[in-house]
């Protein structure tokens, strides 16, 4: 008898789940792309717990047929293709026929129906680890209701996988987002826990929706297009301008005839792009939109469909940089705001009380700064301090001369490590003196940042931030740490980076003082010799908090090396 068994379909189903459903963020992919395939005008999505507990998506499509109300749970049915030439035209999202079975075959699923034209009251089936429970009559209005329940409960090896439910959550809008902006005219509408997390109303205008979903302004964005009538390609592009920059990639979206995508290449031409105008760590926002030919883009890489490859790849990556340096070239507004050198300490209206640091590494450990470099530190900060400044390279790189060495100082690296600790003094002092504004500064954020935010807007109290919830896609800022330049962009900083309620405070200052002067920004001589001065203050004035180094010398026998004498 051989060792080569034929698995049990029991067995099958479970494994071919796992190509599909991974979390509850992949269950919901594939039931709003059922209804967008159907048409719907309204998706309603509801979930429990990260959708541990309940997930439903309740559309008003064209429905499922009473004598398919079976059929869509078993294995590759579908109804949007029907030859192997079918695959060399795919114009729907989905087409594999493997969503709901998969999904059924791992959890416990109540799917209601009613079709379109059809004068019964609409079926409902119940389907629990790929099993038929039961099919029954119903009355219900036209459209669709999916509820899964138990997600993973006969496959314990995927579920503990599963993370906190504000981390699943949050996977669930990074994951829903990019629809709402593609299907801009339709309603979207995501529940969590019984809380309205955002309802997006249709709207006629794509850009309007890609400005409301990103939380930010629509005069910030740059408008591009070019079409290749002799490819049938088309490009189109919105890119956000310097005034838009962002410590972490989650305003970035591509679409490939209109479908959500996740594009290495494509990613990486955009952001080259960028790397000439904007700062090191700092991401920009930007919607890419390629519409070719169904023929041009093979979707059957992966079972989730969000990898693709193009027929032409190398040639629609080089015409999108084309495109992008043009627009942002000629169509590049300035930067807002100034720089402004120093903040007084009688500007300071109210101090708050915080507990102070106590378990954390000290800057010592952190940098690994020996003491046998103590006396040569010494001797480079008295060094610098008598150096005369003679200008600067790029409004990046700040020179002064000593002498017998030059120093280059990178002015956002030194500005980076003056902000960060006068936050951490007065942190672990235990006294923030806190600048109240007048009139309260409007910050838009994103679905996903307003999760972070009610999550620890009462740990950024304690630290100085004073924030309420302003309307659905905006939080107001009422009160910042003195030392913070600019409040938008510290909590920016702050709530980009995710969850920050388990975090230490000598990790929120990292982030809160991350971009606190762009590098391209110009300064004055007197500035320059401020930051030089209060670099020296600092504990360790020669490391940003990040790691990077804030000052370089260059000694006059390196240059005679240069120079070959």
């Amino acid at each position: 008898m051989g060792k080569v068994k034929f698995l049990s379909e029991s067995i099958v189903s479970r494994i071919s789940a796992g190509e599909v459903v991974e979390s509850p963020a992949s269950v919901i992919k594939e039931l709003i792309e059922n209804s967008l395939d159907a048409e719907a005008e309204n998706i309603i999505i509801e979930v429990h717990s990260g959708g541990k507990r309940l997930i439903s998506v309740k559309d008003d499509g064209v429905g499922v047929e009473p004598d398919d109300i079976e059929r869509i749970f078993k294995r590759h049915a579908t109804s949007k293709i029907g030859s192997l030439d079918d695959l060399y035209n795919i114009k729907s999202l989905g087409f594999r026929g493997e969503a709901l079975y998969s999904i059924g075959a791992v959890s416990d699923v109540l799917l209601q129906s009613k079709a379109r034209g059809f004068d019964d009251g609409g079926r409902e089936i119940h389907i629990r680890g790929g099993e038929n429970i039961g099919i029954r009559e119903i009355s219900r209005t036209e459209g669709t209701t999916v509820e899964v329940r138990e997600l993973f409960f006969n496959t314990p090896a995927r579920k503990k996988f599963l993370r906190s439910d504000t981390t699943e959550f949050r996977r669930i809008i990074n994951l829903v987002v990019p629809y709402t902006i593609a299907f801009y005219n339709k309603r979207f509408s995501l529940i969590h826990n019984g809380k309205i997390a955002f309802d997006y109303r249709p709207s006629s205008d794509i850009i309007d929706r890609f400005c409301e979903v990103a939380g930010i302004k629509k005069e910030y964005i740059l408008i591009g297009i070019r079409e290749l009538k002799e490819k049938d390609i088309v490009l189109q592009v919105f890119l956000g301008d310097i005034n838009l920059q962002f410590p972490v990639k989650n305003r970035q979206y591509i679409f490939v005839n209109n479908r959500p995508v996740y594009s290495r290449s494509i990613s990486y031409t955009v952001s080259h792009v960028y790397e000439d105008i904007f700062p090191r760590d700092v991401y920009p926002a930007f919607a890419i939109f390629i519409q070719l030919h169904p023929g041009d883009v093979d979707v059957n890489v992966h079972p989730t469909k969000r990898e693709v490859k193009l027929k032409e790849e190398g040639f629609i990556s080089s015409v999108l940089a084309d495109l992008c340096k043009e627009v942002l070239s000629k169509e590049a507004k300035a930067k807002v705001g100034v720089v402004s050198y120093p903040e007084r300490a009688e500007d300071a209206k109210e101090v708050v009380t915080t507990p102070s640091l106590s378990d954390v590494q000290t800057e010592q450990q952190l940098f690994d700064i020996k003491t046998g470099h103590l006396s040569t530190e010494k001797g480079l900060r008295e060094k610098l301090k008598m150096a005369v400044y003679t200008g600067c390279y790029k409004n990046k790189y700040l020179f002064f001369d000593a002498g017998d060495a030059l120093f280059v100082i990178d002015q956002h690296a030194a500005h980076e490590r003056i902000r960060y600790e006068l936050l951490k003094k007065q942190w672990e002092s235990g006294r923030v003196e806190v600048q109240r504004l007048l009139t309260p500064l409007i910050v838009k954020i994103n679905p996903e940042e307003m999760t972070v935010w009610k999550d620890g807007y009462e740990v950024l109290e304690e630290l100085g931030f004073l924030t309420t919830r302003w309307d659905a896609h905006s939080i107001a800022i009422h009160g910042f740490p003195k030392g913070i330049k600019n409040p938008e962009i510290a909590l920016r900083n702050i709530l980009g980076e995710g969850k920050f309620t388990g975090c230490d405070k000598e990790t929120i200052a990292k982030r809160a003082c991350k971009g606190a002067v762009s590098a391209g920004e110009r300064i004055r001589e007197e500035e320059a010799v401020y930051i030089r001065n209060e670099l020296l203050r600092c504990e360790i004035p020669f490391v940003c908090p990040h790691g990077r180094p804030t000052v370089v010398e260059f000694t006059e026998t390196f240059f005679d090396r240069q120079f070959l004498r």
